[in-house]
């Protein structure tokens, strides 16, 4: 495989010399990945192989495996890597791209943009025939989109027929009334619907709900059993250290408090009463006082 020393960007000579020689501007076709694996799978930088008009016709001989490589020069938004700063290039085999070469003997051909593809963009033959971009652990092209191609109405996603903003109306929307089912009402029926907040809104676990270990648990339930330890505790707590600490686990498992606050918190336990470890776990707010 090459390597930077064997494509110098610069000579002694002063005809090699950037900016001696005027650039020339290239179109071209990135050919397939299996005649470059040696560079897609293991190589230096960001290199394609192009087929490039003009240097080459659409019957000529040249394989693609004798073709030159294409340097990609990247935007500054991409990174160079240094600082871990870097966006991969997105160019597929079969790809139309873009790019100049020049400024002196020996100096790369560099690609500077791929032309996206088109929904009417045919496969055509020979040399400049375009190739899916798919390729190796891609695997074959799927039905995820309607096809390769990257234009501004872009690819739809089968089964989904979106309506131009200008074309809908009261006519066309989705009958809504269908969602009246999910919340226990009759399309059919007829009279005021009273209490649809109250449908609507998602149901509440009470605070003071019995809580059992292995079951979920929220915010107010765990309050609701730290509140009720007291020193001495009073006849009718039925919660043990072992179950509050279980309870404290089931939150952390839940994400409600951190690792650490729950390790704090267990130790608090073992030390005081509940107010305490609530304290531990809920910062009180801070009261707003309006000047």
């Amino acid at each position: 495989m090459s390597t930077p020393r064997d494509t110098p960007f610069t000579k002694p000579n002063s005809d090699s010399q950037y900016g001696k020689t005027p650039l020339e501007s290239w179109v071209g076709t990135v050919v397939s990945y299996d005649k470059q694996k040696e560079q897609i799978e293991a190589g230096w930088g960001w290199r394609y192989k192009v087929r490039i008009m003009g240097d080459n016709t659409n019957s000529d001989q040249i394989t693609d495996e004798q073709l030159s490589y294409a340097y990609v020069l990247l935007p500054t938004t991409a990174g160079s890597g240094g600082a871990f700063k870097m966006r991969s290039v997105r160019i597929s085999q079969g790809d139309f791209v873009y790019g100049v070469r020049g400024g002196g003997a020996g100096a790369p051909t560099m690609i500077l943009g791929v032309f996206p593809r088109t929904a009417s963009q045919s496969s055509g033959d020979g040399n400049f025939k375009n190739l899916s971009g798919f390729y190796g652990s891609l695997g074959e092209p799927n039905k995820t989109l309607s096809g390769e191609f990257n234009e501004q109405k872009g690819p739809a996603t089968p089964g989904v027929t979106p309506l131009d903003p200008k074309e809908q109306n009261l006519s066309n929307r989705p009958d809504p009334s269908v969602n009246l089912e999910t919340v226990g009402y009759d399309a059919n029926d007829d009279g005021i619907i009273d209490n649809a907040e109250e449908k609507l809104r998602p149901p509440v676990t009470s605070p003071s709900k019995e809580w059992k270990e292995g079951d979920p648990i929220t915010s107010g339930q765990i309050k609701y059993i730290l509140n009720g330890k007291t020193v001495p505790p009073a006849a009718d707590y039925n919660y043990t250290d072992e179950q509050i600490t279980a309870a404290i686990e089931q939150a952390k498992t839940q994400n409600i408090i951190s690792a650490d606050l729950a390790e704090t918190a267990i130790q608090t336990l073992n030390k005081g009463d509940g107010a305490d470890v609530n304290a531990v776990l809920f910062k009180p707010e801070i009261p707003i006082v309006s000047s």
